[in-house]
């Protein structure tokens, strides 16, 4: 009886390996990492804007404000391909302060992009 238990066991272990194994091919890598955040000393509403406003004109922006949960966010498109580049998120901490989240649509191998550098730009000017 304990033979067919530990050979049962064995079964299943691989089995389950076998499945797990399988769920993390296909759960493959985040497709909107996180680049980068940092904490600015402005509202999120006014700050929404700027980033919107100070995007350079190699990308459209489509912002929104979402007055009820104190979000604002702002999508950023090639205008080449008018595929999408990346998205600037902006959380209210409180009245005075805001967090930006920039997460890059465009793939990078092991380091920083161009468009994260160019966008790290536009958050520090628009906390200047």
């Amino acid at each position: 009886m304990s033979w067919e238990f530990a050979g049962t066991m064995t079964k299943t272990a691989s089995l389950y390996s076998i499945g797990l194994l399988a769920v993390a091919a296909c759960a493959g890598p985040d497709p909107h990492p996180l680049s980068w955040d940092m904490t600015i000393a402005r509202p999120f509403e006014p700050l929404t804007m700027c980033l919107a406003q100070n995007t350079p004109p190699d990308y459209g922006v489509t912002p929104a404000i979402d007055q009820r949960g104190k979000i604002g966010g702002v999508l950023l498109t090639q205008r080449s391909t008018r595929q999408k580049a990346g998205e600037f998120d902006v959380y209210a901490i409180d009245n005075a302060t805001s967090r930006v989240v920039f997460r890059s649509a465009i793939r990078t191998v092991g380091g920083s992009s161009y468009i994260e550098d160019q966008m790290r730009q536009v958050a520090n000017s628009c906390g200047a």
